[in-house]
Order: C-alpha cells, then sequence, then structure tokens
C-alpha cells in the first residue's frame, strides 16, 4: 500500500507540469524544455526588453536587460535542482515530464552577454 503513494505524487507532479506529456513518449528533451521556458509570459518580456534596448542603443537599457537575463537565469537553475524547496518539480525530473534546462540558461546567458557587450561598447 505505500508504494502507490510515490507514483500518485509522481503522476499528479507531472499532470501540474505538463498536462499533456504521456510516459509512453519518452522523457522531455531539452528542446521542449527551451521552447517552453522561452514562451513564459517573462521570457517574452525580457526579448521585448532586449529587443528594445537593442533598438535604443540605451546603456542603461543594456545594462537592466542583462541584470534581468541574469536573473532568470539564476532562477531557473535553483529553481530546477535545488530539490530541497520544491519536491514536485524535483518528482517530475525523476519521472521526465520535465527536460533539462540548459538550452534555456545557456540563452539566457548569451543575451546577457551580448546585453553587457552593448552596454560597454564605445560610441562613437
Amino acid at each position: 500500500m505505500a508504494t502507490l503513494f510515490p507514483a500518485a505524487a509522481l503522476a499528479e507532479a507531472c499532470d501540474e507540469a505538463r498536462p499533456f506529456w504521456q510516459p509512453g513518449d519518452g522523457p522531455a528533451p531539452a528542446w521542449d524544455e527551451l521552447i517552453n521556458l522561452s514562451t513564459l509570459p517573462v521570457s517574452l518580456a525580457l526579448l521585448a526588453l532586449a529587443g528594445i534596448a537593442l533598438a535604443t542603443r540605451n546603456r542603461p537599457t543594456f545594462v537592466i536587460a542583462a541584470v534581468l537575463w541574469a536573473g532568470i537565469a539564476f532562477v531557473v537553475a535553483v529553481d530546477r535542482y535545488e530539490n530541497a524547496l520544491d519536491y514536485g518539480e524535483a518528482s517530475a525530473l525523476a519521472e521526465g515530464c520535465l527536460g533539462p534546462p540548459h538550452l534555456f540558461i545557456g540563452l539566457a546567458i548569451a543575451i546577457c552577454a551580448v546585453m553587457t557587450y552593448g552596454a560597454l561598447r564605445p560610441r562613437t
């Protein structure tokens, strides 16, 4: 009877995290996780802010965008790998319905680097 509870907890974690994922689909790949994390409202807002920074070439906008992209990379990394805070997320990772966020973290760091370069680039 006690062995049924972990399986129920895993199924519940995946139902909340990815409702359309089926165990027969296999583990979620990193590309799916990149798309899922990139289409979050906060990610889309930060992409818009990065676009505004590139269009206006305003140094404070570059700095703000760089700090916020670094922040989202840090939050995603801590959220996924600090299992002591969120057992549901750890269960979803173990079950395979959540993929590794490495590609999204790399994208966020690359955008942060471009924003930092834009802020430090000399103006002519």
